[in-house]
């Protein structure tokens, strides 16, 4: 029997982007639920839009999918820990609501992990990885981010900055986040492989966002990285 898998998906004032979600990512579950058990969960982490209506709307007579709602804004650190929380699938592959990772690429994923292989990383800083669309100063400031990470951490990957990545969740299950903002899906990575995970890393495409408003905070998310790192060297 292949093993389970639950699809993650982080929402916070997404109304914008919803319906995208759904015609992007359904007919991935659809096919999905044909080979295996696959579930969704969607968390709506204190969106003040109309991210949570909308939600209903296209996704509510969806069998097995689950709609969290945080009450405030937790933010991915708060995601990550609901998502470690409450999924009882074999596997787990977080992806962002607005699709800058191709969903098709879950299928790949699949095809890679076998019974010695813990993580399956979607790489768009791979050597054979691509970014489209996204401007020049972010990108040198990320890949020089995951240079430092490859550096410091000895783990032989190109991308710690990408929520895109399949787990097995007795990988996972064990560990909480501690940070809030987008350096938490660095830290799950780290500590998964810190503590014995085997990693697979494949190249692929990263997209501008075309819908919506990104909500990361460069500078921030900089000063999140590079605390977390000091905390790496220092351990």
């Amino acid at each position: 029997m292949k093993d389970s898998l639950t699809i993650a998906v982080p929402l916070y004032n997404e109304e914008d982007g919803i319906k995208n979600l759904y015609k992007k990512l359904i007919p991935i579950f659809d096919k999905l639920t044909s080979e295996r058990v696959t579930n969704i969960i969607l968390v709506n982490d204190g969106s003040t839009d109309d991210t949570e209506k909308l939600l209903f709307d296209y996704f509510s007579k969806i069998d097995n999918l689950k709609i969290i709602k945080h009450d405030t804004n937790l933010n991915l650190g708060g995601f990550l820990n609901t998502i470690i929380n409450n999924c009882e699938t074999d596997l787990v592959v977080f992806i962002d609501s607005d699709c800058t990772f191709d969903p098709d690429y879950i299928f790949e994923m699949l095809e890679l992990i076998d019974k010695e292989t813990d993580i399956i990383n979607g790489s768009p800083y791979h050597p054979d990885g691509k970014i489209d669309g996204v401007k020049k100063s972010r990108l040198v400031i990320s890949y020089l981010c995951n240079f430092i990470y490859r550096k410091i951490t000895k783990i032989n990957s190109y991308t710690f900055t990408s929520i895109f990545k399949l787990y097995r969740m007795n990988s996972i299950k064990n560990i909480q986040i501690n940070n809030t903002g987008f350096v938490s899906v660095a830290e799950l990575f780290v500590r998964s492989v810190q503590n014995g995970s085997i990693v697979k890393e494949f190249p692929c495409t990263l997209s501008i966002r075309q819908i919506g408003e990104s909500k990361i905070h460069i500078l921030s998310a900089v000063i999140d990285h590079l605390k977390f790192m000091l905390r790496i060297i220092t351990r």
